[in-house]
C-alpha cells in the first residue's frame, strides 16, 4: 500500500505578523534569494513529524524550503522558521559548514590506509549532528540577541529527545559519538548532563565524544 505524503501549503512570511521574523527573513534572502516557507498538513498523526516539527529541505542548494507542521501555534511557528533561517545565515553568510574529506597525499601511507579503511562509512548521522551542534552553539544566542526571537521550542525538544536517548544504550560507534555530541549541546544550552536519567550508564565511547566536544568547542 502506497503511503500518501502530507500536503503542503505555501506561506508568506509577512502573514505570520512578526516584524522580527520578517526582518530576519529579509536578511537571509539577501544571501539566499529563493527561500520557500511551507505549512505541512499532517496526515494520520505521525509521531516522527511531532518529534521534528520543522525542517529545512535543500540546505545546500540555492532554493531551500522551510517546512513546519500545522500543530504549532503562532509563536512556535515563528520560532521554528527563525531557527531554520538562522541555519541558512550561518551557512551562507558565515560559511560555517563541514569541509569534505580530501584524499590524502600519495606519499602518506598511514593516512592512505586510514582513508580507504573508512571509505565505506559515510557517517551521515554523525556528520549531520556535528553540523547541527556547531550551528546551535551560535544560533540560540544570535536569534535572541540580534532579532529578539527565543528558541523555547528547540530547547524543549532537545530536553525531551535527549532524555529518551539517555535511557537507551547503543553500541555502534557512530550512534555513541553522535549521542555524546547531543549531550554536550544539552549541557551548553540547558543544564548539567549528569542530572539526566540514564546518562551515567552510557559506554566509554559516549563520554569520549562528550569530552572531545567540550575540548574542541570550549571557546565557542
Amino acid at each position: 500500500m502506497m503511503t500518501r505524503m502530507p500536503a503542503t501549503v505555501p506561506i508568506d512570511v509577512d502573514s505570520l505578523e512578526s516584524d522580527n521574523l520578517s526582518a530576519l527573513f529579509r536578511d537571509a534572502t539577501s544571501y539566499v534569494p529563493q527561500i520557500r516557507i511551507e505549512l505541512v498538513c499532517k496526515r494520520g498523526g505521525s509521531q516522527a513529524i511531532e518529534n521534528h516539527p520543522a525542517l529545512l529541505v535543500g540546505l545546500n542548494i540555492q532554493n531551500p524550503t522551510i517546512q513546519f507542521v500545522e500543530s504549532l501555534d503562532q509563536g512556535q511557528r515563528n520560532e521554528a522558521i527563525a531557527h531554520e533561517l538562522g541555519h541558512l545565515l550561518l551557512l551562507y553568510r558565515s560559511g560555517l559548514r563541514l569541509i569534505t574529506r580530501k584524499r590524502p597525499h600519495p606519499g602518506d601511507r598511514d593516512a592512505i590506509y586510514k582513508y580507504f579503511l573508512n571509505l565505506n562509512k559515510d557517517w551521515s548521522y554523525l556528520l549531520g549532528q556535528l553540523g547541527n551542534t556547531t550551528h546551535h552553539l551560535f544560533l540560540i544566542d544570535y536569534l535572541r540577541e540580534e532579532h529578539g526571537i527565543s528558541s523555547d521550542i528547540h530547547l524543549r525538544l532537545l530536553d525531551r529527545n535527549f532524555s529518551v536517548l539517555a535511557r537507551e544504550v547503543a553500541w555502534d560507534v557512530e550512534s555513541l559519538y553522535a549521542k555524546g555530541l547531543i549531550a554536550f549541546e544539552y549541557e551548553r544550552l540547558i543544564g548539567k548532563v549528569e542530572n539526566v536519567t540514564g546518562v551515567s550508564k552510557q559506554p566509554d565511547l559516549f563520554w569520549r565524544a562528550y569530552h572531545s566536544a567540550g575540548k574542541r568547542f570550549d571557546t565557542y
